[in-house]
């Protein structure tokens, strides 16, 4: 009986009932008065009603206030006017904890709950305050919902913390989501559902914060960003495993499912892994799955991994400006409206074994997908394959096209029944197309080049697949040897 009485009190710490299984009876009785003690912090305890319309901000408070621990939250919901200040350092080390019945609604401007630390060190443990170990640290947050009744409403705001981990939340109809800003050390998002707030799921608002973890979590209808990082210096920052989908407003520019914009002055980005997540929207204007924009001279934004994702259905799938250092590589990418993966003014890129494609079950193919290479520095693609793509016009332009760009490098890749050019080169400096398929398959092909260069010098075309009579290289321009030229061209 006493089991069953407190199982869900039981969760709080992690336990299960088979923990209990072999527990002498000496000892249920101590375990009982610790599972009566969380009881007693529970916020109905200090007067909440939990009906949804009694105003419960008072009582929630003076559960925080009584110094430290878990503060428990029973099914019901809460409805609070203003925000709960969690001051770590005046209150102790408090997580907030519920059993997935209980939802916040939060009436008022600003966050829900405001998470204070002190923490001014960095991730490594000998920066860290002895104070911050017995105060601060491993604020957790778990198990309810909270949900936005304002314009101006935030789920969670976090400043100047140490290992907050956020799990099992449902956070929706507000204007953010999880808002971070300051300075925040080992971060950890998991298994929560950031779902359909009025303008970003997760943000990261000029954050100093090293070791961010967001993971097997629900992100997504978030209409400006379902997670955005601007500003702020940025390390070791993980996104894996999750769903961020339909992250876009077909009405406002720029939106993405992932933006990270280092331009603001003296912001950086380093050490960021974007890994195994399925990223799709719609399209809408100049909209991006994957958006990086780093700040001028290559210097603020760089050494990112993009792979083993599903991307689709943007404008743009992924875009990348200043920036350095990444790898994009093993993902299935597919329907954008304009640019399959468009880099900017970026240095030592790698992109391969991508596969570039349109959803088959759109009975006509009807967006671009293309590669736009323009103003780069130090670019491999290699073994991608892109299908009827629809990039350029009738004057210029190609399936893959690349623009006043140094020493890139086009290789093994297979470039298949594009409209207008496969590969086209404008004034390119050393850059190769080598050992590539690029052909108009179509019983009466409609291309106008297989592989097309104006402008530039020393460049190299070898080794590639072609229709017959289909390259159109500009005098002075390339070395061209041991191509192969098949079919009938136009």
């Amino acid at each position: 009986m006493i089991l069953r009485k407190n199982l869900t009190v039981v969760s709080l710490f992690f336990l299960t009932t088979t923990a209990f299984a072999d527990v002498p009876s000496s000892q249920t009785a101590s375990v009982n008065t610790a599972l009566e003690a969380v009881v007693a912090r529970s916020v109905k305890g200090y007067g909440a009603v939990g009906d949804g319309k009694a105003d419960d901000t008072a009582a929630i408070e003076a559960a925080v206030k009584a110094g430290g621990g878990v503060v428990y939250f029973p099914g019901g919901n809460y409805r609070i006017t203003g925000t709960v200040v969690v001051d770590l350092n005046a209150r102790g080390k408090t997580s907030l904890v519920g059993t997935g019945g209980a939802c916040i609604i939060m009436a008022g401007a600003g966050p829900a709950f405001h998470f204070i630390g002190t923490h001014n060190g960095t991730a490594a443990p000998d920066s860290v305050r002895d104070q911050i170990w017995e105060q601060e640290r491993l604020p957790i947050i778990t198990g309810f919902e909270i949900r936005g009744a304002h314009p101006e409403s935030v789920g969670l705001r976090l400043e100047k913390t140490m290992q907050a981990t956020l799990t099992n939340l449902l956070i929706r109809r507000c204007k953010v989501g999880v808002h971070l800003v300051r300075r925040n050390r080992n971060l950890i998002i998991d298994h929560c559902h950031i779902y359909h707030n009025r303008q970003v799921g997760i943000d990261f608002d000029h954050v100093n914060l090293h070791q961010a973890i967001i993971s097997d979590s629900h992100i997504s209808y978030n209409p400006v960003a379902g997670i955005r990082l601007v500003g702020g210096e940025m390390r070791n920052f993980q996104i894996v495993g999750n769903d961020i989908e339909y992250n876009h407003d077909v009405k406002k520019e720029g939106s993405a499912d992932v933006l990270i914009d280092m331009r603001p002055k003296g912001s950086t980005f380093r050490e960021g892994t974007i890994v195994g997540n399925t990223i799709q929207a719609r399209p809408s204007p100049n909209g991006a799955n994957i958006r990086f924009l780093g700040g001028e001279n290559l210097r603020t934004g760089g050494l990112l991994a993009i792979t083993g994702n599903l991307i689709g259905s943007q404008t743009h799938n992924i875009h990348l400006v200043n920036c350095r250092g990444a790898t994009v590589s093993g993902n299935s990418i597919y329907s954008a409206a304009e640019h399959s993966l468009w880099l900017k003014n970026c240095a030592n890129v790698v992109a391969g074994n991508n596969a570039m494609d349109w959803n088959p079950d759109h009975k006509k193919k009807q967006l671009v997908d293309g590669i736009l290479i323009e103003s780069c520095k130090g670019v491999i693609l290699s073994n991608t394959i892109i299908e009827k793509s629809f990039q350029g016009s009738v004057e210029s332009g190609g399936a893959i096209d690349v623009k006043t760009s140094e020493d890139v490098a086009i290789v093994n890749c297979q470039v298949l029944d594009f409209m207008f050019r496969g590969i086209t080169l404008t004034g390119a400096v050393r850059c190769r197309v080598v050992g590539c398929s690029v052909i108009d398959r179509r019983e009466k092909p409609l291309m106008r080049a297989s592989i097309e260069i104006k402008g530039g010098r020393d460049n190299l075309i070898a080794g590639n697949i072609v229709n017959r009579g289909s390259l159109s290289i500009a005098d002075g321009t390339a070395t061209i040897r041991g191509n192969l030229e098949i079919g009938i061209a136009k």
